[in-house]
């Protein structure tokens, strides 16, 4: 556990012990004990949390004790002053490394402050929060240094990696490339190739349902065409072409179609990362009128947003039950 020899809680206001049950809020790292923590039912720390900062010793220490722990060779954090053992190589508080010549990097490896994190030495993270990092973004020239409380449109960036759960931080840099330079348009492949199964996976119903629609209007109506020209269904996309080209009219429908579903599709792909920001911030903006607590707040924002499969499972057996059910009735 981080040292906090010398700070005091700031419920009893009685300095830490060696073997004290200490706890710290997950958002600002404010420390606490366990007792004192349990009788507040929150963080009471609102300033830190108003302004977006974390917890420092070197505000809130005994001067006695400090003198006391430089005296056993504890390091001292030069960024935010924190008395770290001295075997250690990076900051318990801030991640910041301990050896001289790596003084001016930032790494995120505070996995005693915040018990939600678990994050690499760029913040590339495989659950819990997000703890900082550098997402490559090569529209706003190269990596783009992110931190947990930085703005992006008037959300924090740790606020939307919450959301986004899986894959975020392609969606950081997405999001920053939108806000910093106010354009709408990047490329999503997948949501370009299967939008009716990407918008559910990223439970963006609304898009889901329009594009799911989309999609079993036009499969039935492609069948109801090769049934009124009597092609069956293991026909050559060749012999298909060749028997609506018997028929202008027909044929000029059905690539007038085509052209109209890959125009859709392209559209989709070019503009589902900037649809999804806009979910994502109209979201945690709604979350943020209702929420009793940050901890609430902050699981109801991971809820809300995130990926589902039963979703996406769901509308694939929609989708395939729908089409044969209505290809049975016009056949």
């Amino acid at each position: 556990m981080a040292n906090y020899y010398g700070s005091k809680c700031i419920v009893c206001d009685r300095k830490f012990e060696e073997n004290d049950d200490i706890v710290v809020c997950p958002d600002c790292g404010t420390p606490y004990h366990r007792d004192c923590y349990n009788q507040a039912g929150e963080c009471i720390n609102k300033e830190l949390h108003d302004k977006g900062i974390s917890w420092s010793q070197k505000n809130n220490y005994d001067e006695n004790a400090a003198e006391k722990a430089e005296s056993v060779e504890n390091k001292v954090c030069p960024r935010c002053g924190f008395y770290n053992a001295k075997e250690q190589n990076f900051c318990s508080q801030c991640g910041l490394p301990l050896n001289s010549e790596n003084e001016n990097q930032h790494f995120n490896e505070d996995k005693n402050q915040n018990p939600y994190s678990d994050f690499g030495s760029m913040g590339q993270g495989f659950g819990g929060s997000f703890q900082g990092g550098q997402p490559f973004n090569p529209f706003m020239g190269g990596f783009v240094t992110i931190e947990d409380d930085t703005d992006i449109d008037g959300v924090k960036a740790r606020d939307i990696a919450d959301y986004v759960g899986s894959n975020k931080f392609y969606f950081l840099a997405q999001f920053m490339r939108f806000a910093k330079l106010k354009i709408k348009r990047s490329f999503n492949f997948c949501a370009f190739l299967f939008p009716e199964y990407y918008y559910f996976y990223r439970k963006m119903l609304g898009h889901g349902f329009f594009f799911l629609t989309f999609r079993i209007v036009m499969a039935v109506f492609m069948q109801s065409m090769l049934l009124n020209f009597n092609v069956s269904s293991d026909s050559t996309t060749t012999e298909i072409v060749n028997r609506l080209s018997s028929s202008p009219l027909w044929s000029g429908i059905f690539m007038g179609l085509s052209v109209l579903s890959l125009a859709i599709y392209i559209i989709s792909g070019m503009f589902s990362n900037f649809w999804y920001f806009k979910k994502a911030k109209h979201d945690i903006e709604a979350i943020d009128q209702t929420a009793q607590s940050q901890m609430q707040r902050r699981d109801t924002i991971a809820k809300r947003g995130g990926t589902s499969f039963g979703i996406t499972i769901g509308a694939i057996a929609a989708y395939y039950l729908i089409v044969r059910i209505i290809a049975m009735l016009i056949s």
